[in-house]
């Protein structure tokens, strides 16, 4: 099954590889072209001169080079802005490299293709071509290419008032000019975006775009290209209400850049009317019929003021006559700008539908290979899944019972220290005479113990016999649990060994020894001997002690001591010098203290002697 896998791979590698060399082209490239194309950006009339001398390539024999050919001619002459007047030779180049698989050349000619177009004015087929170079070049690492796409589609948008689309395109545009590292197209790029945020009225933005531009036209040392941002400038500044702003740039610059327009504006607007009379009258001196309709609606706003009345009429006149121009000329831009927005529409989908249908046609070459990879991957499913739930199963039931072997040996060693302790009571209780009331203490904590250990033993079965359940079910776990319970086994007789140790070395002890013959009062030297058995033999039992009761006194210290060392109350009462009452005030009070210092506390069927002797 593996192997039948392994060759449906490499066949379909192959199919693959084949299909890609279907679409390449062999030819070699023609060394002029090449030359051509290499000084193509910086020196257009020498690449113009190196083309139309050389011999012309077939466009039989040799399409390739005959389509590459066609191509930089259309581009010298658009970058030495010579009048095109059809689309016929870069539309060969078009036609040749789309069906290719070259996303550079296809961008390249869908971007002349829609400049020609746009400069003949078919707007429509114009975006069609740019939105193509648009989707081409974003395959490319052609920087240049993507600049000049996005910013000839930045201009159509904008022109038309697309100031969303405007500026979109224009981010890109500039994208692509940093990426070149070419600051005559960041230049160009950031005075779109500028103006793609006075049409979005975010003036304050346009304004430090425009300021940006301005440094670039510094440090390019473009003089005349300074002072039209400027200009720009000082009319976003009027249009935000700063006019004398907008004046003192205008003012400021020499006189031959200085726009009469817009100083005749700035006039008005701050009531100089003489000023504005002369410099909008100098602005009707062009032949731009917008700048003569703005001039003319100040001149007209003019004729309130008696001074200029006599001129109202003519200016209403020709304000009239340029007006229904433009009224003209904007219905049919308004037609057009909703053809192109149907149009962009249109293109999207038409591109979403190409996409689709290419889905469809890599889907059908998947199909065989995907049923055979389905009915493999269903087989291996269903064993697999088979597995995985067994062995699901197997390790719960382990989990399980590892969680009650643990909980097993947690009881047995509890029910072993309970039983070890009511031995040392009963002990206690027959070595030596007690009053009632500690008589009725001793037993109270036989009784607790007892009750316990009942408790314990019931567990014990229940787990006994889940064990024995879930050990019949599986083999492994069977052996586990045995091993297991061999090791709580040997875990448990390892504890009452050391218990036993632990007790051998503390009665053989010369002092505990003389203390438990004949009790008296210790000195001081003595007791830090008691606690440093105490410390050695039961694993720092008096550091433990401090850590988890930092306040505990130096008494109540040397009565836990006493309790650890297996001593009884009227044994105590003699090493402290007090009687036996005294000595069980003493332990009420320490374990108030306990309970009141440890963060559980100790429980009320807990005796304090219990807890030390566990702790």
């Amino acid at each position: 099954m593996r192997q039948i896998i392994y060759a449906i791979i490499i066949l379909y590698s192959i199919l693959i590889i084949s299909g890609c060399n279907g679409n390449k082209t062999t030819n070699k490239l023609m060394p002029e072209l090449e030359q051509a194309e290499k000084v193509m950006f910086d020196h257009p009339d020498s690449a113009l001169h190196l083309l139309e001398s050389m011999e012309i390539p077939s466009s039989q024999t040799d399409k390739e080079n005959h389509a590459l050919w066609c191509l930089l001619v259309t581009q010298a002459q658009y970058k030495q802005m010579m009048k095109i007047h059809s689309d016929s030779l870069v539309r060969i180049a078009y036609d040749y490299y789309k069906p290719t698989d070259n996303a550079r050349r296809k961008a390249m000619s869908a971007l002349y293709m829609g400049d020609i177009n746009y400069e003949l004015r078919n707007i429509e087929e114009a975006m069609q071509y740019y939105l193509e170079g648009k989707t081409e070049v974003e395959k490319t690492d052609d920087y240049k290419t993507g600049y000049l796409v996005m910013i000839s589609l930045c201009r159509l948008y904008l022109y038309r008032d697309f100031a969303d689309y405007a500026l979109e395109a224009s981010r890109k545009a500039y994208d692509y000019a940093v990426k070149d590292s070419n600051k005559r197209y960041q230049l160009a790029s950031l005075k779109y975006l500028a103006r793609c945020y006075c049409i979005s009225d975010s003036l304050s933005k346009a304004i430090d775009t425009y300021h940006k531009c301005s440094e670039l036209t510094l440090e390019l040392d473009l003089e005349s290209y300074y002072y039209d941002i400027q200009s720009e400038i000082a009319l976003v500044y009027m249009h935000k209400g700063d006019i004398k702003k907008s004046l003192e740039i205008i003012k400021s610059f020499p006189i031959t850049y200085q726009r009469a327009s817009l100083m005749g504006k700035d006039y008005y607007l701050l009531g100089q009317m003489d000023s504005a009379y002369f410099f909008l009258n100098k602005a009707l001196k062009t032949d731009n019929i917008y700048t003569k309709v703005s001039a003319y609606q100040y001149l007209y706003k003019l004729g309130d003021i008696p001074k200029y009345r006599k001129y109202l009429k003519t200016y209403c006149d020709s304000l009239l006559f340029y007006n229904d121009s433009i009224i003209a000329i904007d219905k049919g831009k308004e037609i057009i700008a909703y053809k192109e927005k149907y149009d962009h529409q249109k293109l999207i989908t038409e591109q979403q539908r190409l996409k689709l249908e290419k889905a469809d046609a890599q889907r059908m070459m998947f199909i065989i290979t995907i049923c055979l990879i389905v009915a493999i991957a269903v087989v291996a499913y269903l064993y697999q899944k088979r597995l995985v739930r067994k062995e699901t199963t197997i390790r719960k039931q382990s989990e399980q019972l590892q969680y009650y072997m643990l909980q097993l040996h947690e009881y047995e060693t509890r029910l072993m220290q309970n039983n070890r302790y009511m031995e040392e009571l009963k002990e206690q209780l027959s070595g030596q005479e007690m009053n009632s009331e500690e008589l009725h203490e001793y037993r109270e904590q036989i009784d607790s113990l007892q009750v316990e250990n009942s408790r314990l033993s019931e567990k014990i079965n229940s787990l006994q016999h889940h064990i024995n359940d879930y050990s019949s079910k599986l083999d492994k776990a069977r052996r586990e649990a045995d091993k297991f319970r061999n090791l709580s086994e040997e875990n448990l007789y390892l504890k009452q060994r050391e218990r036993v140790l632990t007790d051998y070395v503390v009665d053989t002890d010369r002092l505990v020894k003389e203390l438990r013959e004949k009790c008296r009062v210790l000195e001081a030297g003595e007791w830090e001997t008691l606690e440093q058995m105490c410390e050695s033999t039961y694993s720092n039992f008096v550091s433990r002690l401090q850590g988890v009761c930092p306040t505990l006194t130096k008494q109540e210290l040397h009565l836990c001591m006493l309790i650890k060392l297996r001593f009884n109350n009227a044994q105590m009462s003699e090493i402290f010098g007090v009687n036996t009452t005294s000595v069980s005030q003493k332990k009420f009070r320490l374990k108030k203290h306990l309970s009141d210092t440890l963060q559980d506390g100790l429980p009320d069927e807990m005796t304090l002697d219990r807890w030390v002797a566990e702790f």
